[in-house]
């Protein structure tokens, strides 16, 4: 336990005396805040002797760091009897987390079902980040026991910062809430247990009206990756995920339903096949070599890989084996797919890559490969460690490296579709042109991130934009429509899956002010409407008396009912 002597920059010496000692394999080095008296040696060494005056110091400071030793070595001693004290009554030893092993013990936390790995990638990002945090605050912070409610409060402050939205700093407290919860021992003070969630701001979904969805798949209807998936989503309230992920074994094209257990929420739900999706299933099953045939029992087994879904026979598995490949490569190629169709239908002028009338706000900059890959670089530095980061840049580097689309899609095994995702995401995010012969360098959906209004509204904070129109949309206009028809809710929530009426009543129906005047017009007792019928009562009236003497005045009265509606 020696005491030491240090010295400036300049090569004089410091005016207090430092110590050095060891507890439990760990080195410690401080100021002993001891002031050095008298006159040291002239070798400047502890080894040698000064005067008296130096020799009282340095005994001053050899005792505080014998009672400084002492004390560390009671608290040390203090803490190995509460983890004994703690083994004798539960029989379990207390683990020590480390910080720096945080995302790695999460992971290991039991529960009903493994996160999906984009769930998992963000989880793993957040914990990095608040480790990372934690330690930049205090040096000496090395455990999850170290981390104080000050802490804990300093961290979500600096998320607010950050400017994501309520819901977003909602999950990140929940998530290290949870977290220290199961790794803290028990009876240990978790830091984030006393910090109340914020009140979030609701952006719904809009559905789509019956026009609307005609002109979606109008527009849809020579895409045959896309239309099959659109048709899905609008007959069966399913949402994304489920509907390219549908396997034959969950369909019953005989008694023409759908029974599935869905991704996200892992209820059963079963879905009766409309006839639009009815044909379209059938013609798939149709170029099979072995009609679908699903045994007993449903759902439940795990996902395929990329890889699986290549290799899988086509007389099995996927009902769209392409949209699933994609889906498990790349989500986000087809949501913007999807967005490109909607914008077209429902109204938003977007030009395509070799328009003349595009802002000049959206065309991007051209620099050389090594400022491009420098870029590059900094953008996939900010991402999660994950297999889609780890595709991504592969991609690019294919890419930069000369070749062309097809050939980085063999050379990633991913499909063409997921390198123009990936190219058109990393040339949105670093600000420069990526692409190839690319007029302006700005892909479509470049141009729905910058100038979807249509699909999109901004929030009250956060750092995105809150999307109103896009696929989870049809399962909106599915509740949205059963409900306004008179459709029980019990039966409404058989297909969606949802355990509670005020989820479904709150987040999905959505009807416009028309459709809910006239469904409340309708079923009202005519005391509260005044004894006014309903348009579509007076033409069932009207069709139903109608005669051929009177077809002449009963059209005209329709024609005049069906203006109004």
């Amino acid at each position: 336990m020696p005491v030491e002597l240090k010295t400036q920059r300049d090569g004089s010496l410091r005016n207090t005396w430092y110590g050095r000692y060891e507890i439990n394999g760990r080195k410690h080095y401080l100021n002993l805040n001891v002031k050095v008296a008298g006159t040291p040696p002239a070798s400047r060494s502890v080894r040698d002797e000064g005067d008296t005056a130096f020799e009282r110091s340095r005994a001053a400071a050899l005792a505080k760091l014998n009672s400084i030793v002492e004390e560390a070595s009671s608290q040390r001693d203090s803490a190995r009897l509460v983890e004994k004290l703690y083994e004798i009554k539960t029989g379990e030893s207390i683990k020590s987390v480390r910080l720096d092993e945080l995302g790695e013990e999460w992971a290991k936390i039991p529960r009903k079902r493994n996160p999906n790995e984009r769930y998992g990638s963000q989880c793993q990002s957040t914990l990095k980040r608040f480790a990372a945090r934690v330690r930049q605050e205090n040096t000496k912070a090395e455990e999850i026991a170290h981390v104080t409610r000050t802490v804990a409060r300093a961290f979500m402050d600096t998320e607010s910062k950050r400017g994501v939205t309520a819901k977003t700093w909602n999950d990140t407290l929940k998530l290290l809430r949870a977290t220290f919860k199961h790794l803290l021992p028990a009876g240990a003070i978790n830091p984030f247990s006393d910090m109340p969630t914020r009140e979030t701001e609701t952006v719904f979904r809009k559905p789509f009206s019956p026009e609307e969805l005609k002109s979606i798949l109008d527009v849809a209807q020579g895409d045959e990756f896309l239309r099959p998936l659109l048709i899905a989503g609008i007959c069966t309230a399913m949402r994304r995920g489920d509907c390219c992920l549908l396997k034959w074994k969950d369909v019953d094209l005989k008694q023409r339903f759908i029974t599935v257990k869905t991704a996200k929420t892992g209820q059963t739900v079963s879905i009766p096949i409309f006839p639009m999706l009815q044909d379209e299933l059938t013609a798939r099953a149709g170029k099979l070599d072995t009609p679908p045939c699903p045994p007993p029992g449903r759902g439940g087994e795990g996902r395929q890989t990329g890889s699986e879904v290549r290799g899988q026979k086509a007389d099995g598995g996927y009902v769209f084996p392409e949209q699933a490949l994609m889906y498990l490569e790349n989500p986000d190629g087809i949501t913007w797919r999807v967005k490109k169709v909607l914008a077209t239908a429902l109204g938003e002028k977007i030009e395509e890559e070799d328009g003349d009338s595009r802002s000049s706000s959206l065309r991007l900059e051209q620099v050389p490969d090594d400022e491009l890959r420098r870029r590059a670089d900094e953008y996939f530095a900010t991402l999660p460690d994950s297999d889609k980061t780890r595709r991504m840049k592969g991609v690019f580097d294919l890419y930069l490296g000369g070749k062309k689309v097809c050939e980085v899609a063999t050379a990633a095994e991913v499909s063409k579709g997921s390198v123009s995702h990936y190219l058109n995401a990393v040339e949105d995010a670093i600000g420069c042109r990526v692409v190839r012969g690319r007029p302006e360098g700005t892909g479509m959906a470049a141009q729905l991130k910058r100038g979807a209004g249509l699909l999109g509204m901004d929030r009250a904070s956060g750092k995105r934009r809150a999307s109103v129109w896009d696929f989870h949309s049809f399962r909106v206009t599915w509740v949205t429509l059963a409900l306004t028809a008179g459709v029980p809710l019990e039966l409404v929530q058989k297909v969606t899956g949802h355990k509670t009426t005020d989820i479904v009543l709150k987040h999905y129906f959505q009807p416009g002010r028309e459709a809910f005047r006239q469904a409340l017009h309708s079923a009202m007792p005519k005391l509260l409407t005044n004894g006014q019928k309903s348009p579509k009562d007076e033409m069932r009236e009207i069709v139903g008396g109608m005669t051929a003497k009177t077809w002449k005045a009963d059209k005209a009265r329709l024609m005049e009912l069906m203006m109004k509606m």
